[in-house]
């Protein structure tokens, strides 16, 4: 399938790594020019060397922008620096980091704005730079939400709180800009091997003294599908989602969790 995604441009948000880099890395397969955007530029530089070598995309195509989601101050000038380095923007993709587990009585408010400031709050200044952009394009934003946003665990109380807004802000994205021709989704991701996953997982097994194996099996357990998933599979979804193809694709939430919600909408 031609996703025609062939000379469009691209901004991805935290894409040094992870979920981000791998998004990134198959946008520029698909022949995109991208951005990417980190708080280390030695990150992003190395980010850069592996979408090169990953799909021969030319050194020019790909647009190290450092940029801490943390400081609203730095957000805009990074996402218009993007813009002007791509000659426009047809492809948006909001990302940020993790959070930090927590139960609603052990967590201050100030953590609070801490996780509104640098996942949804950041996440605002993000759309309304890239808005200008993506309206004379007609493009799309696709905006990464853990799966848990969803169907909220214990002891996981900001990203019950702030990253669940993200679904709130897509929706309304959609219906506000449809008259733009700008579509707005949300991608779900849970129990995808990146190294944050794999790096949680040796945290459990040294916490309880038990094998990593045995931690990971866990993981698959709760899995219908059996396994996890790797960030190629997730990346795959992402870009099909942000891509022309999907042109009727606006205002859903899509979980990528080898059937891990159990919500039929």
């Amino acid at each position: 399938m031609d996703l025609e995604l062939a000379g469009k441009s691209a901004l991805v948000m935290a894409a040094s790594s992870g979920l981000g880099r791998a998004t990134a890395t198959q946008l520029a397969a698909e022949g995109a020019e991208v951005a990417i955007s980190s708080r280390s530029q030695e990150n992003l530089e190395e980010a850069k060397n592996h979408i090169v070598e990953e799909t021969n995309a030319n050194e020019s195509a790909i647009h190290p922008i450092v940029c801490d989601l943390s400081d609203s101050e730095s957000i805009r000038p990074a996402v218009e620096r993007s813009i002007d380095e791509l000659d426009g923007l047809d492809v948006l993709v909001t990302n940020h980091g993790g959070t930090t587990p927590k139960y609603f009585a052990d967590a201050t408010v100030e953590e609070f704005d801490d996780h509104y400031n640098s996942i949804l709050k950041s996440t605002i200044i993000v759309v309304k730079a890239a808005l200008p952009a993506l309206k004379e394009s007609g493009g799309s934003m696709t905006h990464l939400v853990a799966a848990t946003a969803r169907e909220p665990p214990t002891g996981l109380i900001f990203t019950s709180t702030i990253r669940s807004g993200l679904f709130g802000l897509s929706k309304s994205l959609a219906t506000e800009y449809a008259a733009d021709n700008i579509r707005s989704n949300c991608v779900c991701p849970r129990s995808i091997m990146t190294d944050r996953i794999e790096s949680k997982t040796e945290q459990v097994a040294q916490r309880d003294d038990v094998p990593f194996e045995s931690v990971l099996e866990d993981r698959k357990v709760e899995l219908p599908i059996g396994r996890l998933g790797t960030p190629e599979e997730f990346a795959r979804t992402v870009t099909y989602v942000a891509s022309p193809a999907a042109g009727f694709l606006t205002g859903t939430v899509i979980p990528v969790d080898g059937g891990w919600s159990k919500s039929t909408q």
